[in-house]
């Protein structure tokens, strides 16, 4: 079941000219974002930040109910991966739009399997309900086949300079197919904390996590993270509808 919520750093409330919503991947926290909410906050003025976790969200720390939670959520994701417009994008629609109304920028932001519901779901926005320059980046998701539109140019898959397993899976072309001929617009490698290896490495995107590089300058994820998105991406100074 999808779970949502407006994060507590957002600087808008009603009528907010900039939406950015996080889409959830799946084995996700409640918080799991926030540190790279903090940072929105810092770049977007009137911005309502808005959670989606379409394969709703963890609860407990336990290995045996968290891999029961794995069991569930993984036929999903994959079945997401393959489907144009799941249940769980038509209802991460939904949301948006209840959100998104009076804005005139909106910017999707998913991880691993959430980027795909993120990419989707823009899509459906634009195509179904006439939303228009939306902006989507998929964090250290699995690729997935994509048709050759114009949507794609507003899209940016960003990875990390380590082995993610993740980011491995799939393609973005199937081969002999005349319509997946599709990649995304932007493919940027960002720097992250590299005393994270393997899973923790893949989940430590959006979080804090402070380290120093080669110079002893130091850095957090979710500040690199999001100083990229926000360079790529900028606040818009006048609003014109979306």
């Amino acid at each position: 079941m999808t779970e949502t919520y407006v994060s507590p750093h957002s600087t808008c409330t009603t009528k907010c000219r900039t939406v950015v919503c996080f889409f959830a991947g799946v084995l996700t926290y409640r918080d799991n974002f926030e540190d790279a909410a903090y940072e929105i906050a810092q770049r977007y003025q009137n911005a309502k930040i808005v959670m989606i976790f379409p394969y709703g969200a963890a609860k407990s720390t336990s290995s045996s109910s968290l891999m029961r939670l794995l069991a569930r959520q993984l036929p999903q994701a994959s079945y997401d991966l393959v489907r144009g417009r799941s249940r769980r994008v038509i209802n991460a629609a939904q949301i948006i739009r209840e959100h998104a109304s009076a804005a005139d920028q909106l910017i999707l932001i998913g991880h691993s399997a959430g980027g795909v519901i993120a990419y989707r779901t823009g899509l459906c926005l634009e195509e179904k309900y006439g939303f228009q320059h939306i902006q989507v980046f998929a964090v250290g998701s699995p690729k997935f086949y994509l048709k050759d539109i114009p949507y794609n140019e507003r899209f940016t898959y960003l990875i990390g300079q380590q082995p993610d397993r993740v980011t491995q899976i799939g393609s973005w072309q199937k081969p002999g197919s005349r319509v997946y001929r599709g990649r995304p617009g932007r493919e940027v490698q960002l720097d992250f904390n590299p005393d994270h290896q393997g899973w923790r490495f893949h989940a430590s995107y959006f979080l804090k996590s402070v380290w120093t590089d080669s110079n002893q300058v130091f850095h957090a994820n979710s500040e690199n993270l999001i100083s990229k998105i926000h360079e790529l991406c900028p606040l818009r100074d006048s609003p014109t509808g979306i």
